[in-house]
């Protein structure tokens, strides 16, 4: 028994540092290339830690295309989470409270955009709105209609996991029994109590949107993460800063989401919260 378990412990360990080879070794080469100037051909035990510095990231950071591929970038988020929880908050309070039959059809229907390839949607409605609507198609914040369809499976979840847990069939009871109006409930006690729910859903929606490239590439928009392409290639040390940076930033984001969830009683899965 104890030799199985010895086994299991050793596959489990080696699993691990494997996994963190896979994950963190490229890492490592990346930080290297961006911050060490001395070329790798070079590199001895002796000069390893030498010639390190940060020049590669103030230029990214001072970079003029920077700073308006980031402006959009920013743009796109906070349209992103306002077109979210406008069409999410009215129809998962409308399920919760008073059509409870609704929810497996919305749970299913908000599933799709990961079924239905970036490619596919993206062609779809370009191919849609491109003769009725041109003008939507060539503004960059119409990204944000595509990133929060993309997002519906996580954020959908984390509302509707909120709805439950406060059991707000149970507060629309008590409030029209005091005179509420279904609009006075939803604002003024339902969303106090989805405060949680909010800034999860918020915080995925700023890591997705802050790294995303498929979306805004085939629609030929100079996003922040397709400018750090285009950056890799202009000044290979900076875009390698920057890349590191918001990977950073993004794992900071995605690890307080699951602690937050964790306090909450629950995880994020490859199917939503």
């Amino acid at each position: 028994m104890n030799l199985k378990k010895l086994i299991f412990n050793a596959i489990a360990v080696s699993f691990a540092a494997m996994l963190m080879a896979y994950f963190f070794f490229p890492l490592l080469t990346m930080g290297r290339f961006a911050f060490q100037v001395t070329p790798v051909i070079f590199l001895t035990w002796d000069n390893l830690l030498a010639d390190w510095n940060f020049d590669s990231l103030v230029r990214g950071f001072t970079n003029p295309r920077v700073h308006q591929s980031a402006a959009i970038t920013a743009g796109l988020t906070v349209l992103t989470i306002a077109i979210t929880f406008v069409a999410l908050l009215p129809i998962a309070i409308y399920a919760e409270t008073m059509a409870p039959k609704l929810k497996p059809i919305i749970s299913a229907i908000t599933l799709l955009p990961w079924i239905v390839p970036p490619v596919a949607l993206v062609v779809g409605v370009a191919a849609t709105f491109r003769p009725l609507a041109p003008w939507f198609l060539n503004n960059p914040l119409s990204l944000s209609f595509f990133y929060a369809v993309w997002m519906l499976p996580f954020t959908y979840r984390a509302i509707e996991g909120q709805l439950r847990m406060i059991d707000v069939r149970t507060l629309m009871e008590a409030a029209q029994s005091l005179g509420a109006s279904w609009f006075k409930f939803a604002f003024a006690i339902v969303l106090p109590n989805l405060r949680n729910a909010l800034a999860v859903s918020s915080l995925l929606i700023i890591a997705a949107v802050t790294g995303e490239y498929t979306f805004a590439a085939l629609m030929l928009k100079q996003s922040f993460p397709v400018y750090l392409i285009d950056l890799q290639s202009e000044d290979v040390r900076a875009g390698y800063a920057l890349s590191l940076a918001v990977i950073f930033l993004t794992a900071l984001l995605l690890t307080y989401v699951s602690l937050r969830l964790n306090k909450r009683g629950q995880t994020i899965k490859m199917i939503g919260v």
